[in-house]
Order: C-alpha cells, then sequence, then structure tokens
C-alpha cells in the first residue's frame, strides 16, 4: 500500500507505455479524502494543462514512472 510520502510536491512523473508522453509535476496534493489523497499534477511546458491523479496510482510502476529532478 503507497502512502502520501511516497509521492511529495514537485516530483515528476511520466505515464508508462505512451509514446512521447509529456512529463507531469506534481503541483499539490489534497488530502481530502483522507483515505485516498489525490494529486494535481501539472504539464511540463504547457500553461494550463493539469490532471488529477490518486497518489496510488501516480505510486504503481506499472502506471507511472518517476522522472529524475528537474535540472535547475
Amino acid at each position: 500500500m503507497s502512502s502520501k510520502a511516497d509521492v511529495a510536491v514537485g516530483d515528476r512523473f511520466m505515464k508508462v507505455g505512451s509514446y512521447r508522453t509529456p512529463a507531469w509535476t506534481v503541483a499539490r496534493i489534497s488530502c481530502a479524502n483522507v483515505n485516498l489523497p489525490h494529486a494535481y499534477l501539472e504539464r511540463e511546458g504547457v500553461v494550463g494543462d493539469r490532471i488529477t491523479v490518486a497518489v496510488p496510482a501516480l505510486a504503481d510502476s506499472t502506471l507511472y514512472r518517476k522522472l529524475p529532478a528537474a535540472p535547475n
């Protein structure tokens, strides 16, 4: 079972199995539903493109791959 600690603001992810899929950055995490926290992600390089994903889905390596930190 994954926990909120597995995903943090600023983490970067990419969907698994998609060709040339964009990178997404965690902008914030909501714990309004304690049983299933959600992460709000912003697409890198595209202003206003956002998605919401359950934190356990981001921590599932069959769905998302965690990327290294963005270069400064």
